[in-house]
């Protein structure tokens, strides 16, 4: 088995390699970020545009959509005044709609009227330009800000591993037509919690830290308790070059073995019925027993606490997800002779 999961993970691998962005397409979204910083300075002088999602966070695959925040300077040092919605949002995103229209080629779509004011962005792929630019940019998002910030420190904790086994569930659940939040299934996002759920608190020995548990360094003036954003606690241990010096992970498994063993445990193990994964928590689970927690699945958000990442699964949505647990399991349990051949099975489109 040893030697047929070192196979595997040779084979995720060699499949991953072409669909992931290179330094090209990094440098292209990169200068479009700074053009549109740019432009949106000028509607508010001195905002900075950052990115935030899969295209920082270190589990973008080729052509991810960019996700930008804009942050305004007038905010800047007012630590005090947070907002879930910036008041001058829509005002903004007509303003700034109006000038990327007038000095960009990008098809632009203002949203001021929206819940959450954005604006989405794109253009298509040129012969001079071969790669296509789909983005949002919203207003004072520093959650997901920090959000982004808390991927990228796991991502950076076990690149070869995490990376790798993140990036392979974002294209199998695609494949399988199980990452539809409209139609009942579960975000990408989501099922990266689970991943880090697993890595972190069901592997003995874990294969990654706790960072919301990690504390601070020794002489550290911040408490972690202290660390706040919109009233939610949004402390994590986020020097992973310190970190890496200092823990070591005792768990060997390759990305075959993991893979393996997550589809099992997500199969038979978890209990759906009964927990919540939380990967803040010291145990990783909380108990469903509280009124908030009534969905198919449940997961909290990192920093949002009662915020259920997986509100959107139905029970249809759930029964679909376990069973191509369930086939992935199978697949790479019975197909032991031919990597090639169970990784091309299991990752065949799914029809409706």
């Amino acid at each position: 088995m040893e030697r047929y999961t070192a196979d595997l993970t040779n084979c995720i691998i060699a499949f991953l390699t072409p669909i992931l962005p290179t330094e090209e397409e990094y440098r292209i979204k990169e200068a479009t970020r700074r053009q549109l910083e740019r432009l949106t300075g000028k509607v508010s002088p001195g905002a900075k545009l950052l990115a935030f999602g899969s295209m920082a966070n270190g589990f973008a695959l080729k052509n991810s959509d960019m996700d930008l925040c804009c942050l305004l300077a007038s905010d800047a040092s007012k630590e005090k005044k947070e907002y879930a919605i910036h008041p001058d949002a829509s005002r903004l995103v007509e303003e700034l709609g109006i000038l990327l229209r007038q000095e960009t080629d990008y098809n632009v779509m203002p949203l001021p009227k929206a819940r959450i004011p954005i604006i989405k962005i794109s253009r298509p792929p040129t012969a001079e330009l071969s790669y296509e630019i789909s983005c949002d940019i919203g207003f004072e998002n520093r959650l997901a800000l920090e959000n982004t910030r808390l991927l990228l420190s796991y991502a950076m904790v076990d690149p070869p591993r995490l990376r790798t086994l993140v990036l392979f569930l974002k294209v199998w659940t695609k494949r399988r037509k199980l990452n539809s939040p409209y139609t009942g299934t579960l975000s990408s996002y989501g099922y990266t919690l689970m991943m880090l759920f697993f890595l972190t608190h069901v592997k003995r020995p874990a294969v990654l830290p706790n960072l919301q548990r990690v504390p601070p360094p020794a002489g550290s003036q911040r408490k972690p308790e202290d660390v706040t954003l919109n009233g939610h606690n949004v402390y994590f241990y986020d020097d992973v070059a310190k970190l890496r010096k200092e823990w070591t992970s005792f768990n060997t498994e390759n990305v075959g073995e993991l893979l393996l063993d997550f589809f099992k445990y997500f199969s038979k193990e978890f209990g759906y019925s009964r927990d919540v994964i939380s990967i803040r928590n010291e145990n990783g689970v909380i108990s469903k027993d509280a009124n908030v927690w009534n969905a198919e699945l449940c997961i909290e958000d990192p920093f949002q606490s009662g915020y259920n990442v997986a509100r959107t699964v139905t029970k249809d949505g759930l029964y679909t997800i376990r069973g191509e647990f369930m086939r992935a399991y199978r697949i790479l349990t019975t197909r032991v002779d031919r990597v090639s051949v169970a990784l091309a099975e299991l990752c065949e489109k799914r029809e409706d």
